[in-house]
C-alpha cells in the first residue's frame, strides 16, 4: 500500500530521484531480511543496534505492528517499524511501572535503517511522521510509544527528540548493555520547563538516574570537546 512519495539525492552520483514509501507485508519478508543485515554489516559498532529476529519480522508482518519501506525504482533503500509488544515481558510499559491495562496500549518504535547512498536526505524523519500517521488512522487505541536507544547512537537519539519523545530511564538491556527508554504519549503533548535545564554526560549514568528519580528527563543531546552530553529537565503541565 502506497503511503507517500517524495524526492532524495544520491550521494554516488549526485542524481535527484523520486521514492515511493509503502507499507510491506508478509511476502516483503525475505527482501527486509537481507536489507537489515546488509545494513547492520556496513555499521562500524554493530552493538549499537538491535536487529529484529526473525521471530519479530514474522510477527510485524502478520498484523502485529507496521513495517514501512522506501522504494527508488524498485530498490528497498530505507525501512522504519512500529512493534505492538502485547502481553510480553519486553514490553517497556513494564520498566514504566503502567498498569496491565496501561500496557496493552503501548507500541514500540523499533528499527529504523536507510541505506548510506541516500541518508542526509531526512528520509529517518519522514518516515517518522509517515509511519505514527498510519498509527493514528488504524489503530487509535494505542496511548504510549516507547523504545530504547543506545547512548552510543547519536543520529538514532536525535530522530527521537525530534519527534518530541523523552527519556526517562537508563537501563541494561539485551544482553546487559545500555540502553536509554524513550517515551511519548499519544494523546497529550508534553511541556518542558525550560528554567530547570541541567547537563549531564552520557557516561554518568548513576548521576543521570539519580536526576530521572527527582523528576528529570531527557530532553535532548549535544555533543562538545569534552564529550557527549544529555540535557535533562522537569516537565510541566502547560506552557
Amino acid at each position: 500500500m502506497e503511503l507517500y512519495q517524495g524526492e532524495a539525492v544520491r550521494k554516488t552520483d549526485n542524481v535527484k530521484v523520486n521514492y515511493v514509501m509503502r507499507q510491506l507485508t508478509d511476502n516483503q519478508f525475505d527482501e527486509f531480511k537481507s536489507f537489515q543485515h546488509k545494513i547492520v554489516d556496513g555499521l562500524e559498532d554493530q552493538v549499537t543496534l538491535q536487529p529484529l529476529t526473525n521471530e519479530e519480522i514474522q510477527y510485524i508482518l502478520g498484523e502485529g505492528g507496521i513495517l514501512i519501506g522506501v522504494y527508488v525504482e524498485e530498490e528497498l533503500i530505507a525501512v522504519r517499524a512500529l512493534l505492538f509488544p502485547g502481553d510480553d515481558e519486553e514490553n517497556l510499559g513494564r520498566d514504566l511501572g503502567l498498569s496491565y491495562e496501561e500496557q496493552m496500549k503501548v507500541v514500540h518504535q523499533e528499527i529504523s535503517l536507510v541505506d548510506p547512498d541516500y541518508r542526509g536526505n531526512g528520509l529517518q524523519q519522514t518516515m517518522a511522521k509517515v509511519i505514527m500517521q498510519e498509527l493514528k488512522f488504524t489503530n487509535p487505541f494505542f496511548e504510549h510509544v516507547c523504545c530504547t536507544v543506545s547512548p552510543e547512537n547519536l543520529p538514532s537519539m536525535r530522530d527521537k527528540f525530534r519527534q518530541e519523545m523523552v527519556v526517562v530511564d537508563v537501563k541494561n538491556k539485551y544482553g546487559n548493555m545500555p540502553r536509554y527508554i524513550f517515551y511519548k504519549p499519544l494523546q497529550q503533548k508534553l511541556f518542558v520547563d525550560k528554567d530547570s535545564y541541567i547537563f549531564v554526560r552520557t557516561d554518568k549514568t548513576k548521576r543521570q538516574k539519580d536526576f530521572m528519580a527527582s523528576g528529570y528527563v531527557g530532553v535532548g543531546i549535544s555533543r562538545t570537546e569534552l564529550g557527549v552530553w544529555l540535557a535533562m529537565a522537569r516537565l510541566k503541565e502547560s506552557v
